[in-house]
């Protein structure tokens, strides 16, 4: 029990000196200092200095504090800002591409009022199977859309009307399979059949062919007006290569479609073919 009293009086005799000493500093501005009063002075010093430092440093760190939040948010809000603007900079890209390709579509559809009545469609939706090559437009019968009219845009053409609704009709693309095309070779007008080649290239073939018909690489396919779906003259495609079939009495070309098919946004239909002669050629 004499250890616990001894520390309580060392305590008491510590906080005693430390008020004296405090009294006396406080006094020494009053009069001249005395020894005493400078030897407390000095023992006082080191302690006053590292309170100041620790409240200096204290005020520091706060303020420190402060300033990372500060520079914290106005990152934040610039972070945004910059999203922002990305945006409208995409958008106002996305708009002036849209009038660019809506200008070369009605100059196009200028230059055609004398062969077609053309419609001006967008493409709705797609089928995302690998089995049908088919897309939906926003025109249906409202519009005077019937089965079997044909898509085309400024750069040729891209199917035909299978099935219609009050307001939106589907198109099967000549990239399908089941979408095979009558045609001819503009510079030599040999004639054969355009289908979808089966690998699914998206490439199409151009089967039938004379084994001695007269056909280059690079040269343009056309519609050639045969059957009861596609008009005569509107571009199908370029030659790609020629290669002989196994029977040895006819050819087949590979043929690139004039249409890009992963980049069909708006589309005409013919709603009415008025003359055909010279439409593509």
């Amino acid at each position: 029990m004499a250890r616990p009293q001894y520390k309580k009086t060392a305590i008491v005799i510590g906080l005693g000196v430390l008020i004296g000493l405090g009294l006396l500093r406080m006094t020494a501005g009053e009069r001249d200092s005395s020894i005493i009063e400078r030897s407390t002075q000095a023992l006082l010093a080191p302690m006053q200095m590292g309170f100041s430092y620790v409240t200096q440093s204290l005020g520091g760190v706060g303020q420190a504090v402060v300033n990372y939040k500060q520079i914290k948010d106005e990152n934040e809000i610039l972070h945004s800002e910059k999203g922002e603007l990305q945006r409208q900079i995409n958008l106002l890209k996305q708009y002036q591409l849209e009038n660019i390709r809506l200008k070369e579509l009605l100059a196009y559809k200028e230059e055609k009022e004398q062969n077609y009545d053309l419609v001006l469609a967008r493409v709705i939706a797609r089928d995302p199977s690998t089995w049908f090559n088919t897309l939906t437009l926003n025109r249906g019968s409202q519009d005077g859309i019937q089965r079997n009219m044909v898509i085309i845009n400024n750069d040729g053409l891209i199917g035909h009307v299978i099935s219609v609704t009050p307001y939106s009709s589907q198109v099967l693309l000549i990239v399908d399979r089941e979408g095979p095309v009558p045609g001819l070779i503009k510079m030599t007008r040999e004639p054969g059949i355009v289908e979808a080649k089966a690998d699914g290239s998206g490439l199409l073939q151009m089967i039938n062919l004379r084994r001695d018909g007269p056909i280059q690489e690079g040269q343009l396919v056309l519609t050639s007006g045969l059957g009861a779906i596609y008009p005569k003259g509107l571009k199908v495609g370029y030659v790609l290569d020629i290669e002989s079939e196994p029977n040895g009495l006819t050819k087949r070309a590979t043929i690139r479609p004039a249409v890009d098919f992963q980049r069909l946004e708006e589309v005409f239909i013919i709603r009415n073919v008025y003359a055909v002669e010279g439409a593509e050629e």
